[in-house]
């Protein structure tokens, strides 16, 4: 439905760095389904090797596929434990 507001889901696994990875999983902001939207993701990854990383960027716009439409985003993990590591992805269908 145009106009309403809506998720998306996103998983996904970091990059590999300083031997290891960790991996995320949650729900988009809620925002209005009109051309152009985005949505915000804020995560914390799974704790691994004494750690936790945190996730925090913005979709791209909206990309239409069958079914409906997905995001694509990419970021950097903050910076823990004398690293970061890189995700990126798409969101699920809406």
């Amino acid at each position: 439905m145009r106009n309403r507001n809506h998720r998306h889901s996103f998983e996904g696994a970091t990059t590999i760095d300083d031997g290891h990875r960790h991996y995320y999983r949650g729900s988009t902001s809620s925002d209005p389904n009109i051309p152009g939207h985005y949505h915000h993701i804020s995560d914390v990854t799974t704790f691994n090797d004494g750690h936790r990383h945190r996730i925090q960027t913005r979709t791209g716009p909206d990309i239409q596929v069958r079914g409906g439409h997905v995001h694509r985003y990419e970021t950097v993990t903050t910076y823990e434990d004398g690293h970061t590591h890189y995700t990126e992805g798409y969101t699920s269908v809406h």
